[in-house]
């Protein structure tokens, strides 16, 4: 079991927020739903959208691979932020500009793993 530093709990506290929208996404909460169906997105792009997601927060969790957990959690941030910015108005915006933040700190952390 990992020891429990502030730096292990950030990473599990941004696994647990991409794992909790990554199954609404896959499984279309109203929400997540209506935001894919206002970008005009299919349900297959918003179920791959929600495995990445989920991806992103195993990745976060399993050793010596934050740092790709990181890299798709920041790429699925970064898209939500051009969907808020271009389609869906910034008032959805501000939790993902935090996940976006989150995630880019724990990939600086973490970005050893990519040497492994």
């Amino acid at each position: 079991m990992p020891k429990l530093t502030p730096q292990f709990m950030f990473q599990a506290t941004l696994a647990l927020v991409m794992l909790a929208a990554g199954l609404a996404t896959v499984f279309g909460y109203d929400r997540m739903g209506a935001r894919f169906a206002a970008l005009g997105a299919s349900d297959a792009v918003r179920v791959v959208a929600g495995v990445v997601q989920v991806l992103a927060a195993v990745a976060l969790m399993a050793p010596g691979r934050a740092a790709y957990g990181a890299a798709l959690a920041l790429a699925v941030s970064l898209g939500a932020i051009f969907a808020h910015a271009s389609v869906l108005g910034w008032d959805g915006a501000p939790p993902a500009l935090a996940l976006a933040a989150a995630s880019a700190v724990i990939l600086a952390r973490n970005r050893a793993d990519f040497q492994r």
